[in-house]
């Protein structure tokens, strides 16, 4: 372990940006530190040279940018389900990680990248409270959002609860953490457990090897992965504009997915799915351009208000940031910079 440890750089230390994303993206301003315990993922992506309003910040090749193919979309429509940009962009991230067969550079990097992400929304291990506390993570079936059913008001009802007590638990405190109302975080958890009810089926057939843990058959651990799969997509989407063929489709894209949630000035940086300039191949490349002047030393941001939010979903402000993002108090509010 203290080798371990004398490996890994320090909280505040600086670091190449290869770290932080998958080989051949280009970004010869920046730099990154790993992001500390409370961020959960976000931030750490910092300016280390001036970068000027409007210019190219990071070139980032399409075939790196995880977005559903036809395989994830015929996946999250089989059995005859209504598919949702939530459960075709759960399908690509898990048919990244187990697709097996030939792979190119790319194919194997996007394995490598998506493979590697670990935060998500709220609601994983100790965001429930300790082993000991009653309804929490010793309750629940192996992800919060696995717990429950659709069925949980009419079962729960002669209780006096309106649902599982896990989820009912944790809506609870996630109100207090939010200062949300108590029936908007019940919701908003519900919302998410439904969605992912209505995916977990379908999409657990493209789980090759279940991760390992100590309960669970294989089965429900290949929908325990689909939950974790999902929470994490939730955590890093956006929209970005096709390329070629026009339109928007839902897509995490490297860097962008790790840029700290913006200040009250807006987001530094935007995404451009085609090339402004014309150049000839140019729309083999997703933009991550400049929006302002951004100093030496400043942090890179997006909007996360701005991502896109599951089917039925009507949460916002705090609840949403932590909920869906995982995003920490400190990215809630922010002072003018």
């Amino acid at each position: 372990m203290g080798l371990l440890l004398a490996l890994l750089p320090a909280a505040g230390a600086v670091t190449p940006l290869s770290t932080a994303v998958p080989g051949g993206v280009i970004a010869p301003k920046l730099s990154v530190r790993p992001p500390l315990p409370e961020e959960r993922g976000k931030g750490g992506i910092l300016a280390a040279a001036p970068i000027s309003c409007m210019e190219t910040i990071a070139r980032i090749p399409r075939g790196l940018v995880l977005a559903p193919c036809d395989a994830a979309r015929a996946a999250a429509a089989a059995g005859g389900r209504d598919p949702t940009w939530a459960s075709e962009l759960t399908a690509a991230a898990l048919l990244a990680m187990h697709e097996s067969g030939a792979e190119d550079e790319q194919a194997a990097a996007l394995k490598e990248w998506v493979s590697s992400w670990e935060a998500g929304g709220w609601g994983d291990g100790a965001d429930l409270g300790n082993d000991e506390v009653r309804w929490g993570p010793r309750d629940v079936t192996g992800s919060l959002l696995a717990t429950g059913s659709d069925n949980d008001a009419a079962i729960y009802s002669k209780f006096r609860m309106p649902c599982h007590p896990v989820v009912h638990r944790a809506g609870l405190g996630l109100a207090a953490l939010t200062r949300a109302d108590k029936s908007a975080a019940l919701a908003a958890l519900q919302c998410r457990g439904s969605n992912f009810r209505a995916m977990q089926d379908p999409l657990a057939a493209l789980v090759a090897a279940p991760t390992a843990r100590q309960t669970g058959s294989p089965n429900e651990r290949r929908r325990w992965d689909v939950a974790d799969a999902l929470s994490r997509v939730l955590s890093r989407a956006t929209t970005l504009e096709a390329g070629e063929g026009g339109g928007e489709v839902f897509a995490v894209v490297p860097l962008h997915e790790r840029l700290a949630h913006c200040g009250a000035r807006g987001e530094n940086t935007k995404l451009v799915g085609k090339d402004p300039v014309g150049r000839e191949g140019g729309d083999a490349d997703v933009l991550l351009v400049a929006t302002r002047d951004i100093a030496e030393g400043e942090a890179l941001t997006r909007d996360y208000t701005r991502a896109p939010r599951l089917p039925g979903d009507t949460s916002d402000g705090p609840l949403r940031l932590l909920l869906q993002f995982g995003l920490p108090p400190a990215a809630w509010v922010q002072p003018d910079e």
